[in-house]
Formats: C-alpha cells, sequence, structure tokens
C-alpha cells in the first residue's frame, strides 16, 4: 500500500529571527523511564514526557504486556510497575514506525514464557535492522526469529532469556540498551561484549536510568559489560528533560539566517544526552553561541567547514549537513553508517534534498562531504522521517525562493509544535 501524503509545509526564506523557544522533553528519556518504571515494583511518576504517538503505542505495547499506565494529572503519567514479571500478550504487537519500541521491546519479550509476534510499517519491515539482537536473544537462551530470514520485522520472540556469554554488533545503540534492559531480567548473569561500539551518549542514558533504577551492573568503555541477573527495579518519580535534538533546528535556524537571535531556557548541560555535544561543534566552526546557566542564546554566525565524526550525536547528521552547505570551504560529515538504519536510509535522502537545493555535495559510504553553496528553494519529500522535515525546513529558510516539503506530519513525533515555535520567532512557514 503506498504511504498517505497528508500535511505539506511552504517555506520562504526569513531572517531576522528573534524570541525564545522552549523545547519539547526528550523521546529517548521518557521511553526509558516508560519501561524501567513498567518493570519496577510500585507505582512510579514520570513528569512531562514526551506525548506523541510513539508514546501511546509504547503504553498500549505496555498494557499488552500486563502493565498499567495511564495519565494521573496534567502532565504527569502513573505507571504501576509489574516487578520485571511480565505476561505474553495475546495479540500482535504494532510498533508503528517506533525502532526504540521495536527493540526494546523484543528484549522485554525474551523475559516471557510465550511467543510475542512484533510487526510496525515499512521503515521497520524493510529498514530498521533487528538481526544483531536476535542473534544476541538466541545466544542468551531465548529464541527469536525474522520470519522473512531478512533481519526484519516482523520479528517473533520467546522467552527465557537464560543470561550467559554473548556479543552484539554495537553500531546501533538501541539493540544494545534493550538487551542491557533484558539481561537484567535474566535468570543469570550475563557478560555481553560489544564490537563496533557507537552511539554511546545514548546507550549512557540507558545506564544512567539502569543506576536510577538500582540495577546491578559494569561498563567497561561501552565494550563490555556484566549485568546481574533478576535485578528488582526501584519506582521512581522523574521529571523528563528538555530535548537537545529538538533545541538544535531553532539553534541553527538563528546561526544560519541574517541578524537573528534566538533564546531557549531550560537547557540543560549536565544531562546524558549526546546532541548537547553539537553546540560546541557549531561554536568550532564559528557560530555565536552563548550559554547562562540554563539559557542557551544563538546569534547570526558566519561559519567556516570541518570535519565532523557525527556518532556521538546521529541525530543531528542532516542538519549538520545544511549547516555545511552554509559554511565557508568544505564540511566533511563522517562515521554515520548507522544514518542509513533509521526512519529512512539518511545519507542518501539528505544528498537528494541538498542536490534538489542546488548543493555541491558528495555521498561517501559513511557520510557526506558538502561544500558551499547558494541554495534554492525546491519541492522535497520528508520520507516520513521527522528530523527529514525539521532539517529541511531550515535549509528553506536560506534558500532563494519557496521551498515546499510534503508529509509533515510525522515531526509530532518529537516536536510537535515545530512550525508554530517558528513562526512565532518571525520564519515564514505555512501550513497547506
Amino acid at each position: 500500500m503506498e504511504r498517505e501524503i497528508t500535511l505539506k509545509v511552504a517555506i520562504q526564506p526569513s531572517h531576522n529571527l528573534h524570541g525564545q523557544v522552549r523545547c519539547p522533553p526528550n523521546k529517548s528519556h521518557s521511553f526509558r523511564a516508560l519501561i524501567m518504571a513498567a518493570l519496577a515494583e510500585g507505582t512510579s511518576l514520570i513528569h512531562d514526557p514526551a506525548i506523541s504517538n510513539d508514546w501511546m503505542r509504547g503504553v498500549e505495547a505496555l498494557e499488552m504486556f500486563g502493565c498499567e499506565a495511564h495519565p494521573k494529572a496534567e502532565k504527569t503519567w502513573s505507571v504501576a510497575g509489574r516487578g520485571g514479571s511480565l505476561q505474553v500478550p495475546d495479540d500482535v504487537v504494532d510498533c508503528g514506525n517506533s525502532g526504540i519500541i521495536l527493540r526494546f521491546f523484543m528484549a522485554l519479550a525474551a523475559s516471557c514464557e510465550g511467543y510475542t509476534v512484533f510487526s510496525g510499517d515499512h521503515s521497520l519491515r524493510h529498514i530498521r535492522l533487528c538481526q544483531p539482537l536476535i542473534d544476541a536473544l538466541n545466544s542468551l537462551g531465548a529464541w527469536a526469529v525474522s520470519t522473512k530470514g531478512d533481519g526484519h520485522a516482523p520479528v517473533v520472540v520467546r522467552g527465557r532469556l537464560r543470561g550467559g556469554r554473548a556479543e552484539i554488533d554495537g553500531f546501533d545503540s538501541q539493540p544494545v540498551s534493550a538487551l542491557l534492559i533484558a539481561s537484567a531480567l535474566a535468570d543469570a548473569p550475563t557478560e555481553l561484549t560489544v564490537r563496533r561500539a557507537g552511539e554511546k551518549p545514548w546507550v549512557g542514558v540507558t545506564l544512567d536510568w539502569l543506576n536510577r533504577c538500582g540495577v546491578e551492573f559494569s561498563n567497561e568503555n561501552f565494550e563490555r559489560y556484566r549485568i546481574r541477573g533478576r535485578n528488582r527495579w526501584k519506582a521512581f518519580e522523574c521529571q523528563i528533560p528538555l530535548d537537545w535534538s529538538a533545541a538544535l533546528y531553532p539553534i541553527a535556524a538563528a546561526v544560519l539566517t541574517r541578524d537573528s537571535e534566538v533564546r531557549l531556557p531550560g537547557m540543560d548541560f549536565n544531562d546524558s544526552q549526546g546532541d548537547k555535544a553539537v553546540v560546541d561543534v557549531l561554536r568550532s566552526m564559528g557560530a555565536d553561541i552563548r550559554i547562562e546557566g540554563d539559557l542557551v542564546t544563538a546569534r547570526s554566525s558566519r561559519l567556516t567547514g570541518r570535519t565532523i565524526d557525527c556518532n556521538d550525536f546521529i541525530d543531528q547528521f542532516m542538519l549538520l549537513a545544511v549547516v555545511g552547505a552554509c559554511a565557508d570551504g568544505q564540511t566533511v560529515l563522517t562515521n554515520a553508517e548507522v544514518c542509513r538504519h533509521k526512519e529512512c536510509d539518511r545519507i542518501t535522502e539528505m544528498a537528494k534534498a541538498l542536490r534538489a537545493m542546488g548543493a555541491d555535495v558528495e555521498e561517501r559510504p559513511d557520510g557526506l562531504a558538502i561544500r558551499r553553496s547558494r541554495l534554492r528553494g525546491a519541492d522535497l519529500d520528508s520520507r516520513s522521517d521527522h528530523r527529514m522535515v525539521m532539517t529541511m525546513a531550515v535549509a528553506g529558510l536560506v534558500a532563494d525562493g519557496a521551498t515546499t516539503i510534503s508529509d509533515t506530519e510525522c515531526v509530532k513525533k518529537t516536536f510537535p509544535n515545530f512550525i508554530e515555535q517558528m513562526q512565532a520567532l518571525g520564519c515564514d512557514m505555512q501550513k497547506q
């Protein structure tokens, strides 16, 4: 079935952006909080989670595993934990477009005495690879299989996870995080060796949550872990921090446009999110970004290209490509091969979009080389990727002529009011 193209957004060149942006809560923290609360003994309270279609699918999936999660008050969710004892779902778990639901819940299913079936949209069934996690689950005593034999959903998982020793390819962090959580439920201790350990800050977010909940483990440089089996999770109350990934779009818009100054309050530099490091990357390119406590202020700047290893902030690969097109000289983005297995092949799709806008860009196996270019407006397709929407919207602000992006409803996945917040700064963005 062809995917339905819904809302379009038209962007005109815009400068003189001024104002304040309140970023949404972070999705990755929200999902880890939801899952940890479901495994805890007792009731946990989660304040200000990132509510989206993915969140609601995650809640639905947890309920299928026997948990109870519901809104308790404005912006607060209550989760009654199962103490690590989950039931087998009586239907297929539909993960939609969420790789985190697919990978994390596959691992949780390995703690159940029975078969669980997972499926999802076209992206999950053809792009979001599950084979490393399948292999690791099988080596630890569970049973998992891709029904098509191609390492993608649909996937069937049967427990129980015994523990023991396993190796996993860590170029994508989600299977590693999933296995760390599931290993803490195993019957015996687990020793996990990670090859090509990548996206380390996102694994770090998982480790922070395991620490918070009292789970016992050791970590050697993100390459070797030891996790005690049959851990007991502690219930908790938490405030979800604001999203550094979302913050970087208005920051980049201010830096790339003329006569602009944008402020973002409430940003926590002590949080474990890896994308905060992009602030220093932009500064190293010449960006005028100032930090006063939890307030970030970004101003118009002249940038110079550089070589950037993107692996610690992989979600910003596409935005940095736009930054590179506006920076003097050449920008080379490396160590981003995992981008080919996100909502879309972000390396290829970003190259196509930038070329459509007139950019001088070279696609490489693990990234892009971009030279300073005069961008022009173009008709673009988001490929149902929320980060493509926000990235190309920023590009449209500095392009000559109108830019139109189709299929933009997906932006609600991480930044539901992105268009409205950018409009409030003075951006000419119109829904069609």
